[in-house]
């Protein structure tokens, strides 16, 4: 990757998805597809598909399926040198249990197996490692979610110190990826937490539903005055986007696609607007941008585009 290309960052947990060929219920599946997942993970192949130099900052077990993870971010692009290999705590993933929809598409329901994984030790000393800090110095962006902080005090920790260390002009994405069953028993503290992240990030994505959840309304223009710092507000449902450019604001329609599962397509919309925040589209550009890639990820039951 030469120093010269814009880089953007990703920080978060990779997973290994298990995709069972049919849909209906596990126990009555019998062979299931392997395939990488992870909010920041499906963000970076998607940030490298459209031309932006991208990185992951993570710790994987050492085992296959860690590498298994590096190899197919290397396969799209994708540098794993800032990935941190553990050589007692494995690498999580999750089993998805496929619903068939009337229409044709499928619906999901994810049953994760990441407590204790490598990802969840990610700490302040994991930001500190030499690959690591030389990767986040050169960023022209670094991209995290609301879900790393969950998953662990230490893997907060990072994430705290990623949003506290000194930038001159690098910015930072947050998406809220609001995930109450990560926050159990801590609703309020990771409400707290996550309005902290948004309030300091210079990009900031937002599903309507999460809006709600974590903010207390889905209405635009009620949470860009409870998020005013953030240089871009991004606000998406199913039919479409109203997005924020200081007090600009603009409204886009999602684009007819045809649909196989929505999972993964919030993580490709940002990485569309972030490749176009990079390029120095304007904000109805980068919006395009962001429609046209997230319709990539609709149309096959992987979490990421291939």
């Amino acid at each position: 990757m030469p120093d010269s290309s814009p880089l953007a960052v990703c920080l978060g947990e990779g997973l290994v998805s298990l995709v069972p060929s049919v849909a209906g219920p596990l126990e009555d599946c019998r062979t299931f597809h392997r395939s990488l997942a992870g909010a920041e993970w499906n963000t970076a192949i998607a940030l490298a598909s459209a031309g932006v130099g991208a990185a992951v900052v993570s710790r994987v077990g050492d085992d296959g399926f860690g590498r298994f993870l590096r190899a197919e971010l290397r396969r799209h692009g994708v540098d794993d040198s800032a990935i941190e290999v553990d050589p007692e705590a494995p690498t999580g993933l999750y089993v998805k249990e496929l619903r068939p929809l009337p229409e044709g598409s499928v619906d999901s329901a994810m049953h994760y197996y990441r407590r204790g994984s490598a990802a969840a030790a990610m700490s302040p000393e994991t930001i500190a490692l030499p690959d690591v800090s030389r990767l986040i110095q050169r960023a022209a962006l670094v991209h995290t979610t609301g879900i790393t902080p969950a998953l662990s005090d230490t893997a907060r920790a990072a994430q705290d110190a990623v949003f506290a260390a000194p930038r001159e002009s690098g910015l930072i994405s947050f998406d809220v990826n609001w995930r109450p069953a990560l926050w159990r028993g801590r609703h309020d503290e990771g409400r707290a937490a996550i309005t902290d992240y948004a309030r300091r990030a210079d990009v900031v994505f937002c599903t309507g539903a999460d809006a709600d959840a974590v903010f207390g309304t889905s209405d635009p223009d009620s949470l860009r005055t409870l998020l005013p710092q953030p240089r871009h507000l991004v606000v998406t449902r199913p039919g479409g986007a109203t997005a924020y450019d200081g007090a600009e604001r603009i409204e886009s329609a999602a684009l007819d696609a045809p649909v196989v599962e929505t999972v993964g397509a919030g993580d490709a919309f940002a990485a569309g607007f972030l490749a176009g925040v990079l390029s120095g589209l304007s904000l109805t550009g980068s919006l395009a941008r962001a429609h046209r890639i997230a319709t990539r990820a609709l149309t096959s039951t992987r979490d990421h585009i291939d």
